[in-house]
């Protein structure tokens, strides 16, 4: 999103026969999730979070850069399901004969 506000005008000037400008934003921090409810971050080089808090603020940044309001609400409500409802649990057996359930439901 950042470099988009640069490369347009970048794009016109070199179609225009004019000098691109270099792109430079400030650095902001770095965010990273580890996992299920684990992360680490580095807000602006000296706010330094681990664990629940550095997952959710990674969890905020990206919902922040969602394009449009819909799908940031969408993407919000996907979270909170995955957050209150537990991971599905599957066989491993189903990973290696997939067609076995199908197979059974059918003959029933």
């Amino acid at each position: 999103v950042r470099q988009a506000k640069r490369l347009v005008p970048n794009v016109l000037a070199s179609l225009r026969g004019r000098k691109p400008k270099p792109y430079f934003h400030k650095y902001a921090g770095s965010v990273a999730s580890l996992g299920l409810y684990k992360g680490v971050s580095d807000v602006l080089g000296f706010i330094r979070l681990k664990g629940f808090f550095a997952w959710l603020l990674h969890r905020g940044y990206h919902l922040s850069r969602m394009p449009t309001f819909n799908r940031k609400v969408r993407v919000m409500f996907d979270w909170l399901g995955a957050f209150v409802f537990r991971r599905e649990v599957i066989s491993m057996g189903q990973i290696q004969d997939p067609k076995t359930e199908f197979a059974r439901a059918a003959k029933s």
